[in-house]
């Protein structure tokens, strides 16, 4: 019983760690520090996404591999320390090139994060002796994350009202530095460490293991379509009140609802997977709904719509790939959870670094045909998809 106890206190670190990493005081002005204080353009900013997301491709993998070799705690210990890196490089430099130095340093705090802390939380539950209650564990640990953003996002908007659009930033130093603390103490459950492959055999035979298993490529294709394109809105919205008169001060307050949208799903998702009638239906829907919610957007104009609209998108469109994420899990064997995970995570930051370039052009031109267009591609992905009920382990 002792034992139980105490893998599942290393869940609720791992919950902890997440929480400070994520709180994210600027999340609500995100575009103004960008074009205002950093003074670039905005479709700057979106090829300043890509090349994050670039990096992470280059890393995704060799972090994962890193920490199926070294241990999930490690690199999650990795991921704070370049996180802190990052913000203490973005709030010193301006200009666009100095925020390409400091979007790298934040893409390895990613890198090493991706697949790690799901992992670590997994092989925990395991442990215990609970891996059945994986799926609510790993949609408490997505819903962490959000919970974080929601709170610090109306904070970091007064922040920047009151001491300007870098403080924020500066802010989230103080929970960051909490986070190393709280990595330290985590503990390294036990599960299968291929001690006796080398670093390059990991990395390549648990790419190889992803890329030619057929459920895995059908859950992943499911999953990272639907999400990165529904992750516009995270960049989109702001432009879109922007345009719409409402004032900079409500930002993190919209993005508060944005996020706690989809924490209510996350921690509702069996409920919910019940009221639609099933896993395969709940994935169809949660698709569908956010791609009408930006066919509609493309159209409305009311400030409050729009909100409520970007809710939609965030609350399904995104919460969905979390439920995906415990069923991709169930396929893939414990000594290569975390690279296989991150070679799933790789294959959607390059949607996303292909998809960021064509979003920045398409917005500054009309940011209605690019909602428009988002909210088609969406359904399209959604007809598209190959996941059958039977790939949907419990």
């Amino acid at each position: 019983m002792t034992a139980v106890v105490d893998w599942r206190a290393n869940v609720r670190r791992v919950y902890l760690w997440k929480t400070l990493t994520s709180l994210h005081f600027f999340a609500g002005v995100l575009i103004p520090f960008f074009t205002q204080w950093g003074g670039i353009a905005f479709h700057q900013v979106l090829w300043l996404q890509t090349w994050f997301m670039l990096c992470i491709v280059a890393l995704e993998v060799p972090t994962g591999a890193f920490a199926d070799r070294f241990g999930r705690r490690r690199s999650l210990l990795c991921s704070t320390l370049c996180l802190i890196a990052a913000v203490v490089y973005y709030v010193t430099h301006r200009g666009f090139g100095h925020f390409l130095v400091a979007e790298f340093l934040w893409a390895c705090a990613t890198a090493f994060a991706s697949g790690a802390d799901a992992a670590l939380t997994y092989d925990s539950l395991k442990a215990a002796g609970a891996a059945g209650d994986s799926k609510k564990a790993l949609a408490r640990l997505n819903a962490s994350e959000i919970l974080a953003i929601a709170a610090a996002a109306p904070i970091g908007s007064l922040v920047a009202a009151r001491w300007g659009l870098a403080a924020p930033l500066t802010l989230g130093l103080v929970p960051f530095a909490l986070a190393l603390g709280v990595a330290a103490t985590l503990r390294e459950p036990p599960h299968e460490r291929p001690e006796r492959l080398g670093y390059r055999r990991i990395l390549t035979e648990g790419a190889r293991y992803f890329w030619g298993h057929r459920v895995l490529r059908a859950l992943a294709f499911d999953s990272i379509t639907v999400w990165s394109l529904s992750f516009m809105a995270i960049w989109l919205y702001q432009p879109r009140l922007q345009a719409l008169g409402v004032p900079l001060i409500a930002f993190g307050f919209a993005a508060a609802a944005m996020t706690l949208s989809q924490s209510a799903v996350l921690l509702n998702v069996e409920r919910i997977e019940r009221w639609c009638g099933g896993p395969r239906r709940f994935l169809f829907i949660s698709a569908a709904a956010p791609g009408l919610a930006f066919l509609a957007l493309s159209v409305v104009s009311s400030s409050w719509a729009c909100a409520a609209l970007f809710a939609v998108v965030s609350g399904l469109g995104l919460s969905r790939a979390a439920v995906l994420e415990n069923y991709m899990h169930k396929h893939v064997e414990s000594a290569r959870r975390a690279t296989v995970m991150s070679a799933v995570g790789m294959a959607r930051q390059m949607l996303m670094a292909a998809t960021y370039p064509l979003v920045g052009w398409a917005a500054e031109k009309s940011l209605s045909w690019t909602f428009a267009g988002l909210g088609a591609a969406i359904l399209a992905c959604a007809w598209a998809s190959s996941v059958e009920e039977a790939h949907l382990l419990n």
